[in-house]
């Protein structure tokens, strides 16, 4: 699988380019730059065909509508986050005086559905508890997940923002994240890729309500 990773935007958001070995055409992951993902396209010689977008937060969506405008690739994101692609408050871009560009999805996701994005084909696995409305790509002929802010490398995304929620992202994790293979590749909206049995492992929310947990 082509797959290229960039951090980048106000908080270092991961953007990620994903497409068939080979291919001319990609997908776009969570991007929070146009001018940066337009500048990467233009130097590989790529096309952008998809985006698609984990969670309602500005940081991962503020170049959304400049790549819509620019290429008229398809938007995805599931139908309970789909308000952050349109209000300033909804994304908490204005948390850091950023005015988002609003636009409109054209592929409101839920749990379970599937499509193709260039040339792969993705499943949608609902996991709130970060937001009310994240969602993961999995892809599973690369063995592979994009779970945006729900799971880090040793750590997973708050859950004190607007419609965060623990139990619901302890469940999220534990119970869809944790069932997937051990060998699946993580891909998180932030720091570093993992794997499901390194974060099974050590991943202190797999341990936080043991007793001797402290």
């Amino acid at each position: 699988m082509l797959l290229e990773m960039i951090p980048c935007g106000p908080v270092a958001a991961n953007m990620i380019f994903v497409g068939r070995d080979g291919a001319k055409t990609v997908a776009v992951i969570d991007p929070s730059d146009a001018e940066l993902a337009l500048a990467v396209l233009k130097e590989r010689g790529w096309t952008l065909s998809d985006i698609l977008v984990t969670h309602r937060h500005f940081d991962h969506l503020l170049g959304v509508a400049g790549l819509k405008k620019a290429t008229g690739a398809t938007i995805y994101i599931s139908e309970t986050d789909a308000d952050g692609l349109r209000s300033n408050l909804t994304s908490l871009s204005m948390t850091m005086r950023i005015t988002l560009e609003p636009v409109e999805p054209d592929v409101l996701l839920h749990d379970g559905d599937t499509f193709e994005a260039a040339g792969l084909s993705f499943r949608v696995l609902e996991t709130p508890g970060h937001t009310a409305g994240g969602i993961t790509f999995v892809c599973d002929d690369e063995r592979c997940a994009f779970v945006g802010d729900t799971l880090f490398a040793g750590g997973y995304g708050r859950y004190d923002l607007p419609t965060g929620d623990y139990a619901a992202l302890r469940n999220s994790i534990r119970s869809v994240l944790f069932e997937l293979p051990d060998d699946y590749r993580i891909y998180p909206g932030h720091e570093e890729p993992t794997t499901v049995a390194q974060e099974k492992r050590s991943n202190p929310i797999n341990f936080e309500d043991m007793p001797w947990f402290d």
